[in-house]
C-alpha cells in the first residue's frame, strides 16, 4: 500500500457524511480509506474509459 503522508480537507453535508460513515463500516474500512477507493476508481475509470474511445476513434480512421 502507499505511503499516506498528505492531508487533505473536504467538507460534506450530513447526508453525505452519513453515508460515508455507513458504506464504509459496511465494507469494514475507514471513512478516508473509502474517499481513497472512490478517488481511485473515479481517476482509473475515466482514464481507461477515454483510452477506449481513443482506439475506437482510431479504428473508424482505418474502416
Amino acid at each position: 500500500m502507499a505511503k499516506i503522508d498528505k492531508r487533505f480537507q473536504i467538507l460534506l453535508s450530513e447526508e453525505e457524511q452519513i453515508l460515508l460513515k455507513n458504506e464504509a463500516k459496511r465494507r469494514g474500512v475507514s471513512q478516508g480509506e473509502l474517499v481513497r477507493m472512490a478517488l481511485k476508481n473515479e481517476i482509473i475509470q475515466k482514464s481507461e474509459l477515454l483510452k477506449r474511445q481513443a482506439v475506437v476513434a482510431l479504428v473508424e480512421l482505418f474502416d
